[in-house]
């Protein structure tokens, strides 16, 4: 085993916080041991209820991705014991760390320069021949999972349909409603970022829609507005249209047990999010449509998490899917959403 250096862990610790997370808040914490890391759950995460469950499970396998692809920079091997004290315990995973040679590989150096690009438009031109085998190598370095492209009109059209009836649910049924918004942080202004949650700038409203956006954050707002069909034209506006305007579509599967399931489909999220990146091209994900599809995931009712399993299982057969993707080019974001400091997420303690 390899005794980390601080600069080493400090080193990791960035590439760990710099993975994506849902609503910008991650759900961990990393601490120094004397020979590797340990990553420990946060409150949140530890009494989440299933559907924020999956998706803190798969901003873990992004670190993790992350902390694998640093550490093979830096000249180490992660050897990851997951959930060692069960899985009610705080402590996520320990990563012994051993020295190896030094590997650069071209997906850490986008580490840093990956975001989320919430612009409308996604434009061509389509993937060439060599990117599209390089994301076939990155699906195979994550046993288990898998990419389903949904480029095929058809198969967009049914894809379509599934994220815009997700994504209308947000909007009226109250406990996801309280979700979504609690989570853009209003106090900060339209101009100015944040280090968690998400500034609502980095949305990409204009000006003319942020005023009503801004008030349907309070619940009776929302439910006058839905009597002439707000929920269903913000889904269509915030989802839908924007998967149909990208140059490709995707969904994100993983197979086995559905929690070490939810982290290997975050690690190929995040191989795929980085090598997109490195490929000048825009991403954005909707994990609303799959996750709603998982039993007992969410408070929607069960009419629509039938619905929306039955429709993924017609466009991924044998496979579970995770959350969707588009991607394209694009204009660089407006804002994007800071990160935490590095004291927030890492810590350091005695083995």
């Amino acid at each position: 085993m390899a005794t980390l250096t601080s600069k080493q862990f400090e080193s990791l610790a960035a590439a760990a916080l710099a993975a994506p997370s849902a609503d910008n808040r991650h759900v961990f914490r990393l601490e120094e041991t004397a020979h590797g890391i340990c990553m420990l759950g946060t409150e949140d995460f530890l009494n989440a209820p299933s559907s924020r469950r999956v998706l803190g499970l798969i901003s873990l396998g992004s670190a993790i991705q992350n902390l694998e692809l640093r550490a093979s920079k830096l000249g180490l091997g992660l050897k990851i014991q997951w959930q060692p004290e069960g899985k009610e315990s705080a402590l996520l995973a320990r990563f012994a760390a051993a020295q190896m040679p030094a590997v650069d590989d071209p997906l850490e150096g986008a580490i840093d320069l990956r975001h989320t690009n919430r612009r409308l438009d996604f434009r061509g031109p389509k993937l060439p021949i060599v990117a599209l085998q390089q994301m076939a190598e990155d699906v195979a370095a994550v046993c288990g999972t898998g990419l389903v492209w949904l480029d095929e009109p058809a198969r967009r059209r049914d894809a379509l349909r599934l994220i815009r009836r997700a994504e209308t649910e947000r909007f009226r049924n109250q406990t996801l409603h309280r979700e979504l918004f609690t989570s853009i942080r209003f106090d900060v202004g339209w101009h100015a970022s944040a280090p968690e949650g998400l500034p609502p700038g980095s949305l990409e409203l204009p000006w003319f829609e942020r005023p009503a956006f801004s008030a349907l954050r309070h619940w009776p707002v929302q439910i006058a507005a839905n009597l002439f069909g707000a929920h269903r034209l913000i889904g269509w506006r915030a989802a839908s249209l924007p998967c149909r305007l990208a140059t490709h579509l995707c969904a994100v599967t993983a197979d086995g047990e559905i929690e070490t399931a939810a982290l290997s489909a975050g690690k190929l999220l995040q191989r795929l999010w980085l090598r997109a990146t490195t490929l000048g091209m825009s991403f954005q994900v909707f994990a609303a449509s799959p996750l709603y599809a998982l039993s007992g995931s969410s408070s929607i009712s069960a009419n629509t998490q039938e619905a929306l399993a039955t429709g993924w299982g017609k466009l991924c057969p044998g496979q579970r899917p995770f959350v969707v993707f588009r991607l394209g080019h694009a204009r660089p974001p407006t804002l994007r959403a800071n990160r935490p400091p590095l004291d927030f997420g890492a810590g350091a303690v005695s083995d």
